[in-house]
């Protein structure tokens, strides 16, 4: 008796996990595709902007917002990748999902020192031709600091999420050995 409730159980919340995972697939997936038109698009500007010579600030953003949509479209790539592993009912807890995730948590680290280096950079060629009134990433005065809090709490909640399936992952293997 205790057997089949049990069965039903892992059963129902398998169903839920698939459900999401598919209608989860397509978000991401939609969204990585936008990133990737964006990308598109601002390598279209480059080499417009290169053409046509435009200012190193203006060159400066144009290269800016092609390595946030990079960071994007790969942070949705893998999440599209976690979600289709769950609508086919793998285990989220793998050596591969805690791999995925923790590499879009350094991804996201790493773009996150890259705008606290890049904005005083930027502030100072923006200062110098003459446009220091338009920051790159909202900062208004030039070599003032801006840390970008959006992809560091991002990136810490991909950490913890790696962490969490690496610990399902052990205790699936724990039971695994006992059964």
């Amino acid at each position: 008796m205790r057997r089949n409730k049990e069965a039903a159980l892992i059963e129902d919340s398998l169903g839920k996990i698939t459900g999401t995972g598919k209608v989860l697939k397509v978000v991401f997936s939609l969204g990585a595709a936008f990133f990737l038109f964006l990308l598109l698009l601002d390598g279209a500007t480059f080499v417009g902007g290169l053409l046509s010579g435009v200012s190193a600030s203006e060159l400066l953003s144009a290269i800016a917002a092609a390595i946030q949509d990079l960071v994007m479209l790969y942070a949705f790539i893998v999440c599209a990748l976690v979600a289709r592993d769950a609508s086919r009912a793998i285990t989220p807890f793998s050596a591969q999902q805690v791999r995925r995730t923790l590499s879009v948590g350094w991804v996201l680290l790493g773009y996150t020192l890259f705008c606290l280096v890049l904005d005083p950079i930027a502030a100072q060629v923006q200062y110098a031709a003459g446009v220091a009134a338009v920051s790159l990433f909202g900062s208004p005065q030039a070599g003032e600091l801006f840390i970008n809090f959006e992809t560091l709490i991002a990136a810490g909640a991909f950490f913890l999420f790696s962490y969490i399936l690496n610990y399902g992952k052990t205790l699936q293997e724990l039971a695994d050995e006992t059964a």
